[in-house]
């Protein structure tokens, strides 16, 4: 039996022109049949939780709606067991409605989805050396048989990448279903006061921030983030059992995605601050693990820098230009801890990436030399590390900031910044690298309307991590 996947309310492109949406993912027709690109469609969020952790908050609500018939099979060895607790409870579903509104797929695929992420991409962000030091394999990885909404997310991430890396249409509707039904897996997961910890959530909500970003649409993207940010500061979460980890990853998402965008963050100044001071070594604040390639001190300026812009209001220069020189000082006294290699070259590229980003949002604050300057240096810097690796993954970023202030002259630098981004998405197939170099022929090119400040282009979204 076929059923069409539809989703429970109108795309984001037809519910602001106020329009008959269609429904269908993962796009809409109605807007297609118009010949306008479909926006997506967002989670929504009525109502609260009326029990468990969240209970009184507000939890994503999957589409229930949405139906996506594949055939049964039978898991391999290692989950057998799983498997025919599984088919029991379907065979009980089944006797009771047979049309069920809970989504299939099949197992084996699934499993290979989950294992080509273990093999290929969960030290996508790792910086470190070696598997024992990679939060993924701490505390991610062992959830994978256990808990259903990251076992989805994590099939999809792997689908997603996949179908970025060979242009597969097919694989990529796949990626929306299994993100879908993870969103779903995670809203029943809350309803259960006994499994819904606030570890399981935080680590679910994570793997489908991930991968929203990673599909290039960030369509829930907040959504996710929002959730979290409750999660967060509930008074009886603990992150010590993950070195707070998720905490941390999540505030760093937060922040990045909102200096392109004009999105204010979810956590307030005081919040993020908290979060990256939960962890330290000899008195000294760390990350707790190595996934950042920004150490804290400067991460700390890219959140204040972040909150003076988005704060600002219509302050006078003469409040505001203290505020930006003191920022700026503390970026250019700032010393880098002892390293070497590509490391050096990559907090070095940040730390003048920063500068670019300082310069981006209050102009008047620097001369258009400087920022000529900026750019070479990075770009220098860059060449320095291997274009297919995790370290030059890493400067997405920070070429960004500087990318953006090329004038017509610069083709040799506009050239290179091409090619890393399109060996990175040959390499990882993460689509915000072709995201970013979109966005850059528009500003390039001078082709389309952006604002100067964000970066942010109406219909296109773009985070840079």
């Amino acid at each position: 039996m076929s059923h069409t996947a539809l989703h429970a309310t109108a795309c984001i492109g037809c519910r602001r022109r106020g329009r008959k949406c269609d429904r269908t993912l993962p796009s809409c027709l109605s807007c297609e049949n118009r010949g306008v690109a479909c926006e997506g469609y967002v989670t929504k969020w009525p109502g609260v939780a009326a029990r468990g952790k969240l209970a009184g908050k507000s939890i994503p609500v999957a589409d229930s709606s949405v139906t996506i018939t594949k055939t049964r099979s039978t898991f391999r060895r290692v989950r057998q067991k799983q498997t025919k607790q599984d088919k029991s409870a379907q065979d009980c579903s089944d006797g009771h409605n047979a049309s069920s509104s809970h989504p299939t797929f099949i197992p084996d695929e699934v499993d290979e989805f989950v294992q080509h992420y273990i093999a290929d991409l969960s030290s996508i962000f790792f910086l470190g050396n070696g598997p024992s030091e990679n939060p993924m394999f701490h505390y991610v990885l062992p959830l994978v048989n256990t808990v259903p909404p990251i076992r989805f997310a994590l099939a999809g991430s792997a689908s997603c990448h996949i179908a970025a890396r060979n242009s597969d249409e097919a694989l990529e509707q796949k990626s929306l279903r299994l993100r879908v039904h993870a969103t779903h897996l995670l809203r029943e997961m809350l309803q259960n006061p006994i499994t819904a910890t606030d570890q399981l959530i935080l680590a679910s909500i994570l793997m489908l921030a991930q991968l929203d970003m990673c599909s290039g649409d960030c369509t829930e993207f907040q959504t996710h983030l929002k959730a979290a940010a409750t999660v967060i500061r509930n008074r009886d979460y603990d992150g010590a059992a993950n070195k707070y980890y998720f905490e941390q990853r999540l505030a760093w998402l937060d922040i990045m995605s909102s200096t392109t965008s004009r999105q204010q963050p979810n956590l307030t100044l005081e919040e993020v601050k908290m979060v990256i001071g939960r962890f330290s070594t000899n008195g000294k604040r760390q990350w707790s693990y190595d996934v950042f390639p920004c150490p804290i001190d400067l991460f700390e300026i890219i959140v204040e820098i972040t909150f003076l812009f988005k704060s600002q209001g219509s302050p006078s220069p003469d409040t505001l230009q203290p505020k930006v020189t003191h920022l700026r000082n503390k970026l250019v006294e700032w010393k880098c801890p002892f390293m070497s290699g590509a490391r050096k070259y990559m907090v070095e590229a940040w730390r003048l990436g920063i500068m670019a980003y300082i310069q981006r949002l209050f102009p008047h604050s620097s001369s258009q030399v400087e920022a000529k300057y900026l750019s070479s240096q990075v770009l220098d810097l860059a060449e320095q590390i291997p274009p297919a690796s995790s370290w030059s993954y890493a400067l997405l970023w920070p070429l960004f900031q500087v990318a953006v202030t090329l004038d017509d002259d610069a083709v040799d630098e506009k050239e290179t910044i091409r090619k890393r981004l399109r060996i990175a998405l040959e390499t990882i197939g993460c689509r915000h690298h072709s995201n970013a170099l979109e966005v850059l022929e528009v500003v390039w090119g001078r082709r389309e309307v952006f604002d100067p400040s964000t970066i942010s282009i109406p219909g296109r979204t773009i985070m840079l991590v």
